[in-house]
């Protein structure tokens, strides 16, 4: 074999496993992290850019946070049934952008 590492079926799905799991995570950190900044952009007394968020925060109230956390949890679920990681990692990545959206707009009224 020439010294070269081979890894089993079974390790291969173990370690893919654990990154989808971590992926996920993420993803779901990445919701919860753009609930928190969005609460601190409405707090410095900014709006909501999405749309359909701001229809959830009018007619909802308080209340907006459900169906905010109840579409990261949708998104988290459908990611979950994937069984490519790279399409999962690429989802993940995109979640990202409202966030670091957020603090730079945090960061602008400062």
């Amino acid at each position: 074999m020439n010294g070269a590492h081979t890894v089993s079926a079974e390790q291969l799905h173990k370690r893919t496993s654990l990154i989808k799991s971590l992926l996920l995570f993420g993803g779901f950190l990445l919701g919860v992290a753009d609930l928190a900044t969005t609460n601190e952009i409405l707090h410095l007394g900014l709006g909501e850019l999405n749309p359909f968020m701001r229809l959830a925060q009018e007619t909802l109230g308080a209340w907006w946070l459900i169906p905010k956390l109840g579409l990261t949890g949708m998104v988290v679920w459908l990611l979950w049934h994937s069984k490519n990681v790279h399409n999962i990692a690429l989802v993940v990545a995109f979640l990202s952008t409202p966030v670091l959206n957020n603090l730079i707009i945090i960061a602008g009224t400062n």
